[in-house]
């Protein structure tokens, strides 16, 4: 459907025309008329499907334009940069309507600004749910004229606690008011909230098929876990691209991997929810001018991410639900334009694919590592292209006068162009990795002989042996079988272990992550339990915390073996009484 079809003022009609949209997507071709008229709506749809357009142009259009200037909708956004990015969407669609003010509202900036602001008179207001709660609490927000609301990605704002924040605000609402709710995923929480806070919603799915773009290209590597970096830096310098996402499942990993990447001479930066929204704003202020051309983030971070002309999606890490996989590939092919999404899976992670091809739809290929003649021809095709652009760019007066100087040595031109083409060539980052050469998914063990690795989580980590076992058999390639005793205690975990693969194990767990919790892993020396003690987990974790009389004796000076060896004749005399006295007795 046309935007010229849909019912909209011809104010709206310039504008939508002025962001260079013509046909309108399912979810807004859906959402659009019901909004216009009042209705409910659930709206599951994915990042890249124009969903802010589907809310924001019905509200522009049946917007008041009042003289008391009192917010007519909220729209509520998990994260800052998603916020900030729907303002900027509503006042392009506002942009020939004259007299509406939108209003962004988020934590981490002084709110003192943001009071100024709301005092102006505002008719729309977007933002982040604590920082809306703190206006409402200090009264600079109210909300007593307010007819709709807008949650937006609202399975995201219940993830990270929002719940209560949300269902204050909502409590503020006056109750005759249109509830809209975006969610890309359906959980209990949302299906509870939809049945206590909407009427009669209408429940609108955009379709599979259009979740991700027809022009996205969908390729896997695989590599073992230890190689990751390598494979990564490798696809960089093979694609070379202006623009690329990078995807990884913890903040330490995004913060590591960006280390790694700027030590290259990569212009990479990263963005997580650690980081002040200082920092953020600026990280995606240089990514967006090119300033930076790659950005490393993790998934909730990325939320509100709205950069045009991203050549490639890189999934560092697999997506841990699978609807992020969609929410990532959607940020490239946009505009209908190609795109590439490329991800990275361990030899245990292979059979997930199927699952990413069912709920896309679509094909993805799995590619092999590229081979040493490969890498040589690509690294040649590369030089020609570098060679090209600066003969068209010219050549400095620098760098005439050097070739100038090497003449006058008696170099020729043809020696200069094959030292710089070798000099190239030598540059280059791209080495040769080796594909996993297990088959099938595991190593072959041939000894019986086991060694220990503790890992840092335990019992206050929530981590349960088969939390244990799955991340080292992933990582490893080791059949679950061969792995041995697994004691969990409240802190850390030990685990036996092949001891012939033991500085393979210690090197392949040492970037992977248990439950999202970042892992450190060493192996355990000088234990002194035989191979036979077969006591429960329980019973050595009790053995290996000391007694309360032997921790207060060790504060006294006095070692466990004094402590012993003084107490025993003490007990044996009690008994030998004991004995005396029960005979006597009789």
């Amino acid at each position: 459907m046309k935007f010229i079809e849909l019912n909209l003022s011809k104010e709206l009609q310039r504008a939508i025309q002025d962001c260079g949209y013509h046909e309108a997507t399912y979810i807004q071709s859906a959402c659009i008329p019901v909004v216009l008229s009042g209705g409910d709506i659930i709206g599951q749809s994915q990042t890249g499907t124009g969903k802010t357009a589907a809310f924001g142009i019905p509200i522009v259009e049946g917007l008041e334009i009042t003289s008391h200037k009192r917010p007519q909708a909220l729209i509520v956004t998990p994260t800052r940069e998603l916020a900030l990015q729907v303002m900027e969407e509503i006042r392009k669609f506002a942009k020939y309507k004259e007299g509406i003010r939108t209003v962004c509202l988020y934590g981490g900036t002084p709110i003192q600004k943001q009071i100024q602001d709301l005092k102006k008179g505002v008719d729309i207001v977007v933002g982040c749910p604590g920082r809306i709660l703190d206006h409402i609490n200090r009264h600079t927000l109210k909300m007593d004229h307010c007819s709709k609301l807008v949650l937006d990605e609202a399975d995201e704002m219940l993830n990270m606690g929002f719940r209560e924040d949300i269902e204050l605000i909502i409590k503020t609402l006056p109750e005759e008011r249109q509830t809209i709710l975006f969610s890309a995923t359906m959980p209990a929480p949302i299906l509870r909230i939809t049945q206590e806070y909407q009427k009669n919603p209408v429940h609108i799915k955009t379709p599979v098929t259009q979740m991700t773009a027809a022009k996205i290209e969908q390729v896997v590597y695989e590599c073992k876990q230890g190689d990751k970096r390598s494979v990564l830096i490798q696809l960089i310098e093979l694609q070379r691209p202006k623009l690329a996402m990078i995807f990884c499942n913890t903040k330490k990993m995004v913060d590591d991997l960006t280390s790694d990447l700027v030590a290259k001479g990569y212009p990479a930066a990263a963005i997580h929810g650690d980081m002040k929204q200082e920092a953020r704003a600026n990280v995606m202020e240089r990514f967006k001018s090119h300033k930076i051309t790659m950005l490393v983030a993790t998934d909730v971070a990325a939320r509100g991410i709205d950069v045009d002309n991203m050549d490639v999606v890189y999934n560092f890490d697999f997506p841990q639900e699978t609807e992020y996989y969609v929410h990532r590939i959607g940020r490239t092919g946009r505009a209908g334009k190609e795109g590439l999404a490329i991800t990275l899976l361990t030899p245990r992670q292979r059979n997930l694919v199927r699952e990413l091809e069912r709920i896309t739809k679509s094909t993805i290929e799995k590619k092999p590592l590229p081979t040493a003649s490969k890498i040589r021809e690509i690294r040649v095709e590369q030089i020609k292209a570098d060679i090209a652009t600066m003969l068209n760019e010219g050549v400095s007066k620098e760098i005439e006068a050097l070739i100038e100087e090497f003449n006058a040595q008696g170099f020729g031109d043809r020696e200069l162009v094959l030292a710089l083409a070798n000099n190239m060539f030598a540059s280059s980052l791209l080495e040769v990795i080796d594909t996993p050469r297990r088959e099938p998914d595991s190593l072959k063990v041939h000894s019986k002989d086991k060694a220990t690795i503790e890992i840092n989580v335990g019992h206050r980590h929530k981590i349960s042996p088969a939390h244990i076992v799955s991340a080292i058999a992933e990582a490893t390639g080791l059949s679950g079988k061969d792995i041995g005793k697994i004691n969990i205690d409240e802190k850390f975990t030990t685990v036996d272990v092949p001891k012939e693969y033991i500085q393979e194990i210690l090197k392949q767990l040492k970037d992977i992550t248990i439950k999202g919790y970042s892992i450190q892993v060493n192996q355990k020396t000088g234990d002194s339990r035989s191979k036979d003690d077969s006591r429960p987990s329980r019973s050595r974790r009790d053995d290996s915390k000391p007694s309360r009389s032997r921790r207060d004796d060790s504060k006294s000076g006095r070692s466990n073996r004094d402590y012993s060896d003084k107490k025993k004749p003490a007990r044996d005399d009690k008994r030998k009484t004991e004995r005396k006295r029960t005979k006597k007795e009789d």
